[in-house]
């Protein structure tokens, strides 16, 4: 089984944008609550996956946001409509747009990082390949030197 937050980056690689309710059909469900989109909320606040939401002036590092409250936005907007509550907090989206279909988008550090996944994934079915090869070759040669050594 592939992990979560590879399928989400492949995904919004694939797609260039994917909106929240795309994406919460990525998420497995093994708890049911927030808790489930600590993947997504990891993504966004290490800087892989980026959202349309313009940063605050007043925070001092937009990447500083808490991922618990990250999570808990996500889970109760990936289907609602312009309005969503959960645990005490309240997130609204005025305009076009509802709060499920806000889209997000993979970022440059999110695109270099699938580059380096399957390079390193690359070299590692290379490494396996080249050992079996040299297994055989040096199995192959061994008895054939016992066979000729045999002879004499």
């Amino acid at each position: 089984m592939q992990n979560a937050a590879l399928k989400i980056l492949k995904a919004l690689e694939k797609n260039g944008e994917l909106t929240l309710e795309e994406i919460s059909a990525l998420i497995p469900r093994r708890i049911g609550d927030h808790r489930d989109f600590y993947v997504l909320a990891s993504l966004v606040t290490i800087g892989y996956v980026d959202d349309d939401k313009m940063p605050n002036s007043n925070e001092p590092k937009i990447i500083d946001r808490k991922e618990g409250l990250l999570a808990r936005e996500y889970f109760s907007s990936h289907n609602a409509e312009q309005s969503a509550s959960y645990e005490n907090w309240v997130w609204q989206r005025i305009g076009a747009t509802t709060l499920r279909e806000q889209p997000f988008s993979l970022t440059g550090k999110g695109s270099l990082f699938l580059s380096e996944y399957r390079s390193k994934q690359f070299e590692r079915l290379f490494s396996l390949a080249t050992g079996i090869l040299v297994g055989i070759v040096v199995a192959v040669i061994g008895a054939y030197v016992r066979v000729e050594l045999g002879k004499l």
